[in-house]
């Protein structure tokens, strides 16, 4: 089963370079640069998401969704997964999701 991550900004610490989700964390790119061949003259850093983009990802598979800013999350969104999991059930932005989610308010 695939989930869509948000991807975050890239950040390099020495020669780690990782990516992870906005939302929940997850790690969507991680990469070792003293571990990678590049050849001559090509740009050493290796490609990332852009902040913001929605990336589906299936096991070993990534691809980005397309997705206009204001538009609900798919339902496979990490936003949408059990909030204890991801830790972010302090969020306002959560209880909307889930109160649209279960169709209404509990309060």
């Amino acid at each position: 089963m695939s989930v869509t991550h948000i991807a975050g900004p890239d950040v390099q610490v020495g020669a780690q370079l990782r990516q992870r989700c906005a939302w929940c964390g997850a790690i969507l790119l991680d990469y070792d640069l003293d571990r990678i061949a590049v050849p001559e003259g090509q740009d050493p850093r290796p490609g990332m998401w852009l902040a913001g983009e929605l990336v589906e990802v299936d096991g070993p598979v990534s691809w980005t969704r397309p997705h206009a800013d204001g538009e609900e999350l798919p339902e496979n969104a990490c936003a949408r997964i059990d909030h204890e999991v991801t830790g972010a059930h302090h969020d306002d932005t959560v209880a909307i999701l889930t109160d649209k989610q279960t169709g209404g308010d509990d309060e």
